[in-house]
């Protein structure tokens, strides 16, 4: 917990800040200004309000995941003699697996020679599986999301109203499977969260739904992104949704014509 950190924080603390280089996204602000020394280690597109005093910055947008990033760090501390557990090894490559959507997004050379790292540090792809599985409830909260679907401008669109707060993890799932569907090229899953509302947004690349969720004020990756609107309804989010991919359909077609002319 932060209260706990702050107590322990000394002049030699040193302070990992990992998938984020935001300050504002930071989970506590007051730990970041009481460490003296910071690094960071992420992989989302450089932004502003960024740390700007780390003593490592450690940014490689190319890479599938931050934990493909710490893969790699691994395998040089301390002469490669200091080793991740098999647990240690097992959730990095879960997190690897989730960024890359089973390794099929955002994968390059690194990712797979990451991936075999981990492998050989005892990482096991069947227990990594079962962290994924869901309750027969979560399932069924997904599948009617992906069921109450409508297809704007190649775009799926699924809209609902609040989910028990167990049920979070049936939006960005259900984003991910909408993507399954021919002609999709992105989706978009937004569900009331009390005054507000949450969007999860997939693509899969030929989309840059980090852009449309930007208009939003949200943000992300060009393939995975997310915006929380705050004081709007359900009916009032879909209609900017809308709005905001109908904006980037035109401002693709504006590009490609004056590519053309170009």
């Amino acid at each position: 917990a932060p209260d706990v950190a702050l107590d322990a924080i000394t002049p030699n603390t040193l302070l990992v800040v990992v998938d984020t280089h935001i300050k504002g996204l930071l989970e506590s602000r007051d730990v970041y200004e009481a460490c003296q020394q910071v690094v960071v280690i992420d992989h989302h597109r450089k932004a502003l309000d960024h740390i700007d005093n780390a003593v490592l910055f450690f940014h490689e947008p190319y890479a599938s995941s931050t934990c493909e990033l710490v893969s790699e760090l691994l395998q040089y501390v301390n002469g490669g003699k200091q080793k991740p557990t098999a647990l240690e090894a097992e959730a990095l490559l879960a997190g690897i697996m989730l960024d890359t959507r089973n390794f099929g997004l955002h994968t390059g050379v690194r990712t797979f020679e990451a991936a075999a790292y981990l492998r050989r540090m005892g990482a096991m792809t069947e227990h990594v599986k079962l962290l994924f599985n869901s309750s027969l409830e979560e399932y069924t909260a997904k599948s009617s999301l992906v069921e109450h679907a409508d297809i704007y401008m190649g775009c799926a669109i699924s809209m609902s109203g609040e989910l028990p707060p167990d049920m979070a993890v049936a939006v960005p799932q259900a984003a991910n499977d909408l993507l399954t569907i021919e002609g999709v090229g992105a989706s978009f899953v937004a569900v009331q969260k009390g005054s507000g509302v949450n969007i999860s947004a997939r693509s899969m690349g030929a989309v840059n739904v980090q852009v449309i969720m930007e208009y939003l004020g949200g943000g992300g990756h060009l393939t995975m992104a997310g915006a929380q609107m705050r004081d709007t309804t359900i009916q009032e989010a879909e209609v900017k949704i809308r709005q905001a991919i109908a904006r980037y359909r035109e401002e693709q077609q504006k590009a490609a014509q004056e590519e053309a002319k170009a």
